[in-house]
């Protein structure tokens, strides 16, 4: 049985594990996941599972052909493995994107057991061809039990096809449009990477119903057994354009990312979203000219819920004024009023428990808590910083060669650890070598 993932975050490092970036072997680690098992080490050529206790490698695959991303344009960081990869809600499934060698418009699945290792399925899936610099051809969700790709919905078990959806009528030549006429400035997203447990995101159309910015969602949703008893449900809340950390937002690393544009489909996380607490009161509040859509009630609620696999009650969240924000690994976030991260109202879905940002730090322990933290580099030192800045691990020193280039927290069963990567200079200037470190602290 799976150790649970730690509610604090430790006094020391426990392990340490470097990886050479460089090495033609993975070609270069793409970002570290959390498993139902522990951490997952996602490469350019595969994935290993690591030991939360030691750092040693449990399990590994790997691939001849590279990897390369299956949620479209909207994935760019080594948080979510730059898009390479997707866990499935309950961490027991990883699918990964993998070249096909016979067509470029084809992408290859490849579904692993997060605890073993062992490849479930190898199914190769042709998507739409996007005539794009920045966009792919394959945009994937998964589930408990599935993973649809494009139209196609496959089992997690065997990779054998379930079912065959329609093709989409809101895809022309690749890209998404609005099908609503009734509303202005209507987008239409794809949906995210991870549905919910039982759940597909088969549409997320996105809306303002009066004069201000957008803030209406529908999703069209199916039991993931059951895809084609689709149904719309409206009063989902976008994401904060403003915040960084989204599937398919702007403000992210790379080159020529100008043409990236940010997604507002609201975000996911274990098989929980935010929405308006009375819809049909808030619909009409919006249509309002002098209506605030940043002070209705809010409430997360379970997707499974919503199309009948659970009975989840709803939890409120009161009003906290601003839209949602794609919080961290595990929690959801509104943010205040005046868009300060401490006074933030925050879900936790593992115990549908909500609290403040503050109080959270306050008390340092739990999900929230450990989604407020970051890895920082000040001058030779590497640490884990609270909001404010204090240190709350300190982690190593680094010599004056060595650039810190990119780090974050990934609180995984049996251990929370922090991901580094940099880039070495020798004394010459001449040798430039990258590494990815992974610190066990949890």
């Amino acid at each position: 049985m799976a150790a649970d993932i730690p509610d604090t975050l430790g006094q020391q490092v426990r392990w340490q594990r470097v990886i050479d970036d460089d090495d033609a072997e993975i070609y270069h680690v793409e970002g570290v996941l959390a498993g139902a098992s522990g951490p997952i080490v996602v490469t350019g050529h595969g994935a290993m599972g690591l030991d939360p206790e030691t750092g040693e490698t449990t399990w590994s695959y790997r691939d001849p052909e590279g990897t390369m991303p299956v949620t479209g344009y909207g994935v760019v960081s080594a948080e979510r493995a730059h898009g390479q990869a997707v866990l499935s809600p309950d961490g027991t499934h990883l699918v990964l994107g993998l070249s096909s060698s016979t067509s470029n418009f084809a992408t290859r699945l490849v579904g692993l057991d997060t605890g073993t290792g062992e490849v479930l399925f190898d199914h190769e899936v042709t998507g739409y061809a996007i005539v794009s610099e920045r966009a792919v051809d394959l945009h994937i969700q998964v589930t408990d039990h599935v993973v649809m790709a494009e139209r196609e919905v496959i089992s997690l078990e065997d990779g054998s096809v379930l079912a065959t959806l329609p093709p989409d009528p809101a895809v022309v030549d690749g890209d998404r449009q609005c099908l609503r006429t009734d509303v202005g400035s209507c987008e239409s997203f794809w949906p995210g990477s991870q549905g919910g447990h039982s759940t597909l995101i088969l549409d997320s159309t996105c809306w303002s119903p009066g004069q201000t910015a957008t803030s209406w969602c529908e999703l069209t949703l199916a039991p993931d057994d059951d895809p084609t008893a689709s149904r719309q449900v409206g009063g989902f809340v976008p994401i904060d354009r403003t915040t960084g950390d989204a599937e398919g937002q702007s403000t992210v690393d790379g080159d020529n990312l100008d043409s990236v544009c940010p997604v507002l489909t609201p975000p996911v996380v274990d098989g929980w979203v935010i929405r308006y607490s009375d819809v049909d009161a808030a619909y009409a509040a919006m249509r309002d000219d002098d209506a605030d859509p940043l002070s209705l009630p809010l409430e997360a609620m379970s997707l499974d819920a919503l199309v009948s696999t659970n009975d989840a009650a709803p939890v409120p969240l009161g009003t906290s004024g601003q839209t949602v924000r794609d919080y961290g690994a595990r929690t959801l976030a509104v943010a205040g009023a005046d868009g300060k991260p401490g006074d933030a109202v925050v879900f936790d879905p593992a115990t549908r428990q909500v609290q403040g940002v503050d109080q959270a730090l306050e008390q340092g322990t739990g999900a929230v808590y450990l989604d407020a933290l970051t890895v920082t580099r000040s001058g030779r030192d590497l640490d884990i910083t609270r909001p404010d800045g204090s240190v709350a691990l300190h982690l190593t020193e680094y010599d004056a060669r060595i650039e810190h280039t990119d780090a974050y927290l990934v609180p995984a069963p049996g251990v929370i650890v922090a991901v580094e990567r940099h880039r070495t200079t020798s004394e010459d200037g001449k040798t430039d070598e990258s590494e990815v470190v992974i610190f066990g602290v949890g």
